[in-house]
């Protein structure tokens, strides 16, 4: 496994963290991060990696708008590229590429927390509601407490039968009642509710 992860900061700079799967080094005790930012320099102690598990792991602020070229270098077994690097480039060395790391186009943090992923809710958690019906519901975009607590329940009938034969013995009358105290997060008022019903009826 080999990753770059990279946080930008409020300024011109980026912290990149490098990685390495200790398997990719053949089991080396020591590896160093050598690049364009130390001028290659592998007798630089700010160069070694640090093991961590399975992984050597350096993270290195980078000024913004620039291409670092780099490698890894294990104290047993030589040279070895970055698996994830966000390009290659030639090398002086015939035959030989250097990975790339590239701050040119970075993205603000907050560009990337907005397009995180939307959680979704676990439907089953709704008395009557299976692992099945769950991955019904969210094909019909039904994928959250909230969605489900405004859905009319002849609408759900319809999504049940639809489905199929055997999901038509299915009753989602309390399943919006259900839903809506999930998304109020009142758990204790849904687990006394849950406890009267039977099967969701």
């Amino acid at each position: 496994m080999a990753l770059l992860k990279k946080i930008k900061d409020k300024g011109l700079h980026t912290l990149v963290t490098f990685t390495i799967g200790s398997e990719q080094v053949n089991g080396a005790s020591q590896v160093s991060l050598l690049g364009d930012f130390n001028n290659w320099h592998s007798n630089d102690i700010a160069c070694q990696m640090e093991k961590k598990g399975k992984s050597f792991t350096k993270s290195i602020k980078l000024e913004n708008g620039k291409r670092y070229e780099f490698r890894y270098l294990s104290e047993t077994s030589g040279w070895y590229n970055d698996s994830d690097a966000d390009a290659y480039k030639p090398s002086p060395f015939a035959g030989v590429d250097n990975s790339v790391v590239d701050l040119t186009e970075v993205l603000p943090q907050k560009k990337k927390l907005a397009v995180k992923r939307i959680k979704k809710d676990d439907l089953k958690k709704i008395e009557g509601i299976g692992p099945k019906i769950a991955s019904i519901l969210i094909e019909k975009q039904i994928d959250t407490f909230e969605k489900l607590s405004v859905t009319a329940v002849s609408i759900l009938e319809e999504i049940l039968k639809e489905a199929g034969s055997r999901y038509k013995m299915h009753k989602p009358d309390t399943w919006p009642q259900q839903a809506k105290l999930a998304f109020e997060n009142k758990w204790d008022e849904l687990k006394k509710l849950q406890d009267k019903l039977d099967g969701g009826k």
